[in-house]
């Protein structure tokens, strides 16, 4: 046993050395202070950085960011938004694969924040998101499911939790939107995720949030809310009227946002706005600063080449030489071919559409139909080209004098003959001509039913539109049924998630 007097001297060594306790203390204290969320200006500016493709900007500010507040986790969610951008954007396996290796490491960062924060679950779930759009990107379908599922409860529990945090609705909005416009060869991934959901529904999330951000401390959010609005507006509501009013929104007004720019332009070109949408794609930022986005390339391509304009060629080039991905690559090759094609060089269609076979993915329906018409072999009917780009443009009275120019010894080919009805069919559609648009796509729809052109599936999906604008519900609801009754047709995937959303509109699925 010690001794008093040891005793004593032990509280001597301890008085004589509390001053380096207490810096050891203070220490301790300092290195394991709890992280947690703070939106400051250097975030936010950040974050408007990132989603506007000033990519190095907004590096720079999360930088400066680490220094001011190094246990701040929204460092760690902006990084996440940094390699989920520009991989979306640049679409390239091998950034993809040095960078994926980051989830796990930020997923386990930000569980070991403030759990008392709203912010704790919604960036581990938009994390999730991010990924999971990426893995779809690189065929990662299986893993992009579970990833969306995690994303989907996180959310749900979020909602639970803080009702009143608004920015729930950014991705559940999105979500529940899509669950209802979902094919049935993927409803096995609708079934396996567990998420129910309208199109109704999650617009009207969205809407909800968008209202909020404009007069909340949010309003940072504006722009990524406003353009997956447009996104599951236009591709789900298929609402001419709401496009329209699209285009007319004060929020696409002076946007140098490299992903409204092309929304806005994108809906521009569905609604007969075809020089409008080239001079928005032609008169955009373009700057060192920003981070190459080359599908813009593609989409000024696309744009040309509706009005026939001979440079039309040089932005697809663009694209092919300076894209790292997969995506429209054989789309654009295809295109190239078509210029040949209209330019009456036979020989250079033959040598350009052969690129189709062995570059690119086929991942989307443009691709599948580039690739279809590489391996058949078969030059398309160059009359019929114009005219479906002349249409597509929304140059109606051209493309009905296309038409009108061909004799009947032109429609040889039963593909020829199917297109010509369905062409008709569009042009009257797109010039508010419902009548005559409806024989039309009931002429394509009787001859072409059983064939694999997309012709016979995509007049029933219009005749439904039609009847849905015209409030015929139950014609409505027969068509769209009857488009997806439709099998192994060219754009299978996007001609039947558009009627599964037309059957989710009338609330019949």
């Amino acid at each position: 046993m010690k001794s008093l007097s040891y005793y004593r001297d032990d509280r001597g060594m301890i008085k004589k050395h509390i001053p380096f306790i207490l810096a050891m203390i203070s220490m301790f204290f300092t290195l394991n202070v709890s992280a947690n969320f703070i939106v400051n200006e250097n975030c936010i500016s950040a974050y408007n950085k990132i989603i506007s493709l000033r990519i190095e900007e907004g590096k720079a500010l999360i930088e400066k960011e680490k220094v001011a507040n190094p246990t701040n986790d929204m460092i760690c969610y902006l990084e996440d938004y940094i390699d989920f951008i520009t991989l979306f954007v640049s679409e390239n396996e091998k950034d993809y694969n040095r960078l994926k290796g980051n989830l796990d490491k930020r997923l386990v960062q930000l569980k070991n924040s403030d759990a008392n924060s709203p912010f704790y679950l919604y960036t581990r779930a938009d994390v999730y998101l991010h990924w999971a759009i990426i893995r779809i990107k690189f065929k990662e379908y299986f893993t992009a499911a579970i990833e969306i599922k995690k994303a989907f409860n996180l959310l749900e529990e979020n909602r639970q939790r803080f009702p009143w945090f608004k920015a729930n609705n950014k991705g559940l909005g999105f979500l529940h939107a899509i669950a209802g416009a979902i094919p049935d060869n993927y409803k096995w991934l609708a079934k396996m995720v567990g998420i129910k959901g309208t199109i109704k529904q999650g617009v009207g999330e969205l809407k909800e949030l968008l209202e909020f951000v404009k007069t909340s401390d949010y309003k940072f959010m504006h722009d990524e809310v406003f353009f997956i609005l447009v996104l599951v507006e236009w591709n789900l509501q298929k609402d001419e009227d709401e496009a329209s009013k699209l285009l007319q929104n004060t929020d696409f007004a002076n946007t140098d946002n490299p992903f409204l720019l092309l929304a806005k332009a994108n809906i521009a070109m569905k609604t007969g706005h075809n020089d409008g949408a080239i001079q928005m794609l032609m008169n955009r930022p373009k700057s060192n600063d920003l981070y190459p986005y080359n599908y813009l390339d593609f989409m000024t391509g696309v744009a040309k080449l509706n009005r026939l304009d001979v440079d039309a060629s040089d932005y697809f080039q663009n694209f092919i030489q300076h894209f790292n991905g997969k995506n429209y690559i054989k789309a654009a090759w295809q295109k190239l071919a078509w210029i040949a094609l209209i330019n009456k060089d036979s020989a250079q269609y033959m040598s350009l559409i052969k690129n189709c076979i062995g570059q690119g993915d086929d991942s989307v329906d443009e691709e599948k139909e580039a690739m279809k018409e590489a391996m058949t072999n078969e030059q398309p009917n160059v009359m019929l080209l114009e005219a479906r780009l002349l249409c597509d443009g929304g140059y109606y009275d051209k493309s009905i004098a296309a038409i009108a120019g061909m004799k009947s010894s032109d429609f040889k080919k039963f593909k020829d003959q199917l297109e010509v009805t369905y062409r008709m069919g569009r042009i009257y559609h797109l010039m508010g001509d419902h009548q005559r648009a409806t024989e039309y796509y009931q002429k394509t729809l009787q001859n072409g039913s059983t064939s694999s052109y997309y012709f016979a599936a995509n007049s029933a999906l219009q005749i439904g539109l039609i009847n849905e604008k015209l409030g015929n519900k139950t014609q409505a609801i027969q068509y769209y049924k009857s488009c997806l009754k439709l099998r192994n047709h060219d754009y299978q995937n996007s001609i039947d998630q558009k009627a599964e959303a037309g059957l989710d509109r009338m609330e019949a699925k």
